[in-house]
């Protein structure tokens, strides 16, 4: 007896690769939204997103043990590159009225930057705030360092968006993760985990990017 013909189509070679391409970008996406989210989670940093008379803001409240004065230094130290932030390099004119930019380590691209209003060591500085790849308005930091009878708390406020703009989408994410490697650094004189790891991800696009920085006059 002849068998009868099996008369269902076969998959073709490039229907089953293009399946495995498909379930593989699948599987690649999960990766990364996973890694995403354990990345930009975990911070012992906390910000709030909250109103203000000037549209909204982000609070960033933490306790250090860390000297007022180290702490300050942190924030304000210029010509050296932050471990917490990229390794990125503050140049400065410190005084109310003067200019500052973060620059790349090479100091060959120019990061964000703005105007000091307000300087007083080791309590309270203010700044204007403009990231140089957005087009978006310029927003303030205020940084305030109180003492306590061991350590400092550091409330960090920036606020000034008229919405959520990708500024303040960005440093939703960004705020938490600096802090809580500036709170490590000073603890400890170590990078945590997840600052090593979105450093050596974002650090050499940081150098490809966005503004070249000519030197100040």
């Amino acid at each position: 007896m002849v068998p009868p013909l099996n008369t269902a189509r076969q998959p073709s070679n490039t229907a089953r690769r293009l399946r495995r391409l498909i379930v593989a970008a699948v599987m690649l996406v999960a990766v990364f939204v996973a890694g995403s989210a354990w990345l930009f989670s975990g911070s012992v940093v906390p910000c709030e997103e909250l109103p203000s008379a000037d549209g909204l803001s982000l609070r960033c409240t933490f306790e250090v043990l860390a000297s007022a004065e180290e702490t300050w230094d942190a924030f304000t130290l210029v010509g050296e590159p932050r471990r917490h932030y990229f390794d990125a390099i503050l140049e400065a004119e410190m005084r109310p009225g003067g200019r500052w930019r973060f620059v790349t380590d090479d100091r060959k691209r120019f990061l964000a930057g703005g105007e000091i209003l307000e300087i007083d060591r080791p309590r309270r500085f203010l700044h204007t705030f403009q990231a140089a790849d957005l087009d978006d308005p310029p927003s303030r930091i205020t940084v305030e360092i109180e003492e306590l009878a061991e350590g400092c708390r550091v409330t960090l406020v920036h606020d000034r968006f008229p919405t959520k703009t990708t500024t303040y989408r960005r440093f939703l994410r960004a705020h938490p993760l600096a802090l809580s490697a500036l709170k490590s650094m000073l603890e400890t004189g170590e990078l945590p985990p997840r600052a090593r790891i979105y450093t050596a991800i974002f650090k050499p696009g940081m150098k490809t990017f966005g503004v070249r920085a000519e030197p100040w006059e």
